[in-house]
């Protein structure tokens, strides 16, 4: 998903090819899920022949300064993204081939003055958002979805003592920590692998834990990192080669370097705060008894992947998991007896009562289901539903 670095790229492209024009025409599809809090058609009354003033960026959130409120506030959520019409290239995933426009899953085009520019916001799986902000100067970093957001490691750097403190004021895997967008800003899955990957620890570690050593480890590697990041605009061919961000992207193939870096060290793969992160066991170490270590009881139950919302809602980096209990899912045993269910159904003029023996648990009454069948299948046999009695 789009990290700070990705949404850095994004920023830059907006005051290139937006920052300073007019906006004539908005093209908005209906989409309660993505507009927060506002609908498509105030979207376009309150933008059309606006210019805009400036783009910003807090974490993963960017914003458009207009000339005057509300101002546009944007989260890209997993797969959301900018689209140039004039810049092809502007996504960190280069595509070959004409580009289509208008791009597929849009969901605002933004038309401009004395250009032939245009500007799109995309988003597949509707994960993103899209606010408008009434604010008078356009300074939103103090206004609800952002004051929930803690520092951004760019633009704010925190010290050494304020990582020191807040690491210590908690009780969590350190992994689970960075992604926790109400601690620090703009870290997702891969930068905080990354982080954790150059401090040489362990993701499943707590971070009340972490000695000094560690913390100073960890600051250094967080600034380094979140700053190469956007410096680089999240483009992999400018990163270090030594970073294990070019090589954990092989969970689930098979053979002998499969998941190794190019010095021989093997990639691995375990799940810490809902994500899968990767490390490398030899170099990662542990500090002191660490998440799956430290004698919690552990819950039987089956884990369903549900939708993310949005990350940064509730300041929580982690996606969310629905866990389902199994004992919903219990299959009781049935008691003897053989119970006579008499089923009429009427589809058929020959056919008026069918009888159906099945066995059904004490208690259950015979059911009566009658069915009345018109058009195409008037006069075609139906036979009686049976219910699944094993999951009653």
């Amino acid at each position: 998903m789009p990290e700070i670095g990705e949404v850095a790229r994004i920023v830059g492209r907006l005051r290139t090819h937006l920052v300073g024009r007019t906006i004539t025409s908005v093209q908005a599809q209906h989409d309660p899920i993505v507009f927060k809090d506002t609908t498509e058609q105030r979207f376009v009354s309150e933008l059309e022949g606006q210019t805009v003033q400036a783009a910003k960026q807090w974490g993963k959130y960017f914003w458009l300064v207009m000339s005057k409120p509300p101002h546009v506030l944007m989260h890209l959520g997993m797969t959301g993204w900018i689209h140039i019409k004039d810049d092809p290239l502007s996504h960190y995933r280069t595509k070959t081939g004409e580009p289509r426009w208008p791009p597929r899953y849009h969901k605002f085009i933004f038309k401009l003055q004395d250009s032939t520019n245009e500007i799109a916001f995309v988003d597949a799986r509707r994960l993103a958002r899209i606010r408008l902000i009434d604010h008078a100067n356009g300074d939103l970093r103090n206004v609800s979805p952002l004051k929930e957001n803690g520092p951004d490691p760019v633009q704010e750097p925190p010290t050494l003592e304020w990582l020191k403190t807040h690491l210590a004021a908690r009780k969590v895997p350190v992994k689970a920590w960075l992604l926790d967008q109400s601690a620090i800003a703009g870290i997702g899955n891969w930068v905080a692998d990354e982080i954790l990957y150059q401090s040489r620890l362990h993701p499943e570690s707590y971070t009340h834990n972490l000695q000094e050593s560690d913390v100073a480890d960890m600051h250094k590697a967080l600034l380094f990192v979140t700053k190469t990041a956007v410096e680089t605009d999240a483009d992999s061919s400018k990163f270090p080669k030594d970073w294990l961000m070019l090589h954990r992207w092989g969970k689930g193939k098979k053979g002998e370097d499969a998941n190794k870096l190019p010095n021989g060290d093997q990639v691995e793969f375990l799940k810490v705060g809902g994500r899968t992160s990767a490390f490398v066991r030899k170099l990662q170490r542990k500090v002191g008894p660490v998440a799956s270590e430290d004698g919690a009881p552990k819950r039987q139950a089956k884990r369903k992947r549900v939708k993310q919302e949005e990350e940064e809602e509730s300041g929580g980096g982690a996606v969310k998991e629905e866990v389902e209990d199994e004992s919903e899912f219990e299959v009781k045993p049935m008691k003897k007896g053989r119970v006579k269910k008499t089923v009429e159904v009427r589809p058929n003029p020959r056919q008026t009562k069918t009888e159906v023996t099945e066995e059904l648990p004490d208690g259950h009454e015979p059911t009566e289901i009658k069915s009345e069948v018109e058009g195409p299948h008037e006069g075609h046999r139906l036979r009686p539903r049976r219910k699944n009695l094993a999951a009653q």
